[in-house]
């Protein structure tokens, strides 16, 4: 880890990559939000979101989620893998859909989980945004790998 490069704003290196990564993964899953829109329209009704904002608003929890994660399982070892990166999309994916089921849960009762295609519906969604959520990662920490690659060569021409 690169904590001795601090910004104006007192961020680190690390701190500034896991909110770029938390950005980055809330506009992923807009995307991916937006790809099934037609299946999380109605989710969205059914729980009460606006309408004109229910895309963002069920991508919301990414941007926290994907930042926490990136943090714990990228930043904070100091190695940036590409299942480390795997592992981060797919865990934010499946942290932010897991909320928006418990949500719907609270919203309509446990037992609604169980009701008609209900668990159909839950299953395509959580298994479509978990391989988007793995897809997601891999680029996220090829990026990163190349930038502490440059920024690793930079101290070492600084050093000599």
């Amino acid at each position: 880890m690169d904590d001795s490069s601090r910004t104006e704003a007192g961020l680190s290196s690390s701190q500034r990559w896991a909110l770029i990564a938390g950005v980055y993964a809330f506009g992923c899953a807009t995307v991916t939000a937006l790809l099934l829109s037609d299946m999380l329209g109605l989710f969205a009704e059914v729980i009460g979101l606006p309408t004109a904002l229910s895309m963002p608003l069920l991508a919301s929890p990414a941007l926290v989620a994907g930042a926490g994660l990136w943090w714990a399982l990228v930043e904070r070892p100091g190695t940036v893998t590409y299942p480390r990166g795997a592992a981060f999309g797919l865990l934010t994916a499946l942290v932010t859909g897991a909320l928006w089921t418990g949500r719907f849960a609270l919203f309509w009762g446990v037992e609604m989980l169980t009701a008609g295609p209900v668990p159909l519906l839950v299953g395509f969604v959580l298994g479509a945004v978990a391989v988007a959520g793995v897809l997601v990662g891999l680029p996220i920490a090829f990026v990163r790998r190349r930038s502490r690659r440059r920024s690793d060569a930079a101290a070492t021409a600084n050093s000599l």
